[in-house]
């Protein structure tokens, strides 16, 4: 059997880490004498490894699965011409042979972290104008991504991996076996609280710099996500309230929500997006105006009354006139007109600010200690305001979040991951907000077979790619998976 590993190649000044095998698989390696001794010599070296951890986020093979692990299994996107892999995950159809189904490039990510949080020590010893409070940072922002990734294959997988450590020798576990999700919960909850103070508020370099790095804002945004997947409403208060005692943040206007936000990228609003200076070739893959792999769902007009002026509707998050996901694909709201094949220069936004307002008012509304449903209205409220101009009439403040959240966010790589935090509550209480996500996505000679996906909680994590489980014994197959 083939060794389950990555080989990590370095060329003069600039770490290049590239996988030398193309197989899709969780990859690990020893390290090798040159990277060891002759790369991690001072902090530059240490900065361009960090900034690589940033690029290897940046490969389509890791945006292209935000996007559809995100939305695609939800209702927000229905297909044109995507990949029969794709329309398959947009049905709940999954098999573990779908290469969307594959976490290498999330491994990939990990291991770069592990690798600076392994050799970053040494640079400092090799270069005695690398601070400690340099190196510190760099540490905290490598061990940060780290949880963040291991964030979304949690919410992906349930059940996963967990490799804290960079593999430094051959007596090293080349076939690590799958921890739970609440052990890998409880771990990177740790590990982002043992280095957020590390991290700084803010960058002096600029603000693609200052929203495209970690910094204490996008770390307690993490945090927050987090306690709110594992129920633990009381930490994301606490978590969101320290974003907003930062004042570093704030709403953009009605008037700026998809030029600022959207079009220009990194807004007063923004908390920590992806960085890109060429082409996002997963977005204009996906929602080139004259060649688009998907469309909004039919009915996402039915969101927004025509009788409210919602900046989020019509060539907002979508064009109605031609099925568009304008969020990406638009340049001019007014004038409705669209990016060019060569204009695809969007951030990916992780987190912003009206993300960090409906997660404290969610906590809000489920915590036994701090309950406060005047607080969570008036956070909805914020955000609703903001893109309407008329205050939220509310009807049952819990599901009233939970559809402001979908128009807020419509696209942006989180609706299925609300639905799955909202269905699972209460021993899967409200189930039916998934399966009622069949009347969208079946047709009369498919429906029995969608219905019967969906009706099954099992299948709402990912199978683990069968080349994972064909390498490595000690990986087991997720329950629903196993024939």
């Amino acid at each position: 059997m083939r060794k389950y590993i990555l080989k990590i190649g370095v060329s003069l000044g600039i770490i290049m880490m590239l996988t030398a095998s193309c197989d899709d698989y969780l990859e690990l390696t020893p390290k090798d004498d040159l990277v060891q001794d002759e790369f991690w010599q001072n902090k530059e070296q240490v900065n361009s490894a960090v900034a690589g951890i940033y690029a290897s986020m940046n490969e389509s093979g890791f945006t292209e699965r935000l996007l559809l692990w995100g939305e695609a299994r939800a209702e927000m996107m229905v297909s044109i011409d995507a990949s029969n892999n794709a329309q398959n995950m947009m049905k709940n159809y999954l098999v573990p042979t779908n290469g969307y189904v594959s976490w290498t490039n999330f491994y990939k990510t990990i291991n770069y972290c592990n690798m600076v949080l392994a050799f970053a020590d040494q640079a400092k010893e090799n270069d005695p104008t690398f601070t400690e409070l340099a190196l510190n940072r760099y540490k905290a922002e490598a061990q940060t991504l780290r949880s963040l990734v291991y964030f979304f294959l949690v919410k992906n997988y349930k059940e996963i991996p967990l490799i804290a450590e960079a593999t430094l020798s051959d007596q090293a576990d080349f076939y690590p076996a799958k921890s739970s999700e609440g052990e890998v919960l409880n771990h990177i909850t740790s590990d982002i609280l043992a280095v957020i103070d590390y991290l700084p508020v803010s960058y002096e370099e600029g603000v693609k710099y200052d929203k495209g790095r970690l910094t204490k804002g996008a770390a307690y945004s993490i945090l927050a996500d987090i306690y709110l997947w594992q129920e633990k409403y009381d930490d994301c208060i606490e978590a969101c309230q320290k974003v907003i005692d930062l004042q570093k943040y704030s709403l953009v206007e009605k008037s700026e929500w998809f030029n600022q936000i959207f079009f220009e990228g990194n807004s007063s609003e923004g908390i920590f997006e992806l960085q890109f200076d060429d082409l996002f070739s997963t977005l204009r893959s996906y929602f080139y105006y004259f060649d688009p792999k998907v469309k909004p769902y039919d009915e996402i007009q039915d969101l927004f009354p025509e009788e409210v002026e919602d900046v989020r509707a019509n060539r907002g998050s979508y064009d109605r006139s031609t099925g568009t996901v304008f969020k990406y694909a638009g340049v001019d709201a007014k004038a409705g007109t669209f990016r060019s094949y060569t204009e695809f220069y969007n951030t990916w936004i992780f987190y912003r600010y009206a993300d960090v307002l409906l997660m404290q008012a969610e906590a809000y509304l489920l915590s036994e200690n701090n309950k406060d449903e005047a607080k969570a209205y008036d956070l909805i409220n914020q955000v609703h305001m903001r893109a309407t101009g008329i205050p939220l009439e509310a009807d049952n403040l819990y599901y009233d979040l939970l559809k402001e959240r979908q128009k807020e966010f419509a696209f942006e790589g989180k609706r299925w991951y609300d639905l799955l935090r909202y269905a699972r509550r209460n021993s899967f209480q409200d189930q039916y907000l998934i399966t009622e996500l069949v009347e969208i996505k079946a047709g009369a000679d498919n429906a029995d077979i969608i219905e019967s996906y969906y009706s099954d909680t099992a299948s709402y994590f990912l199978p683990i790619y069968q080349n994972e489980i064909n390498l490595n014994s000690n990986l087991e197959q997720n329950p629903y998976y196993i024939n």
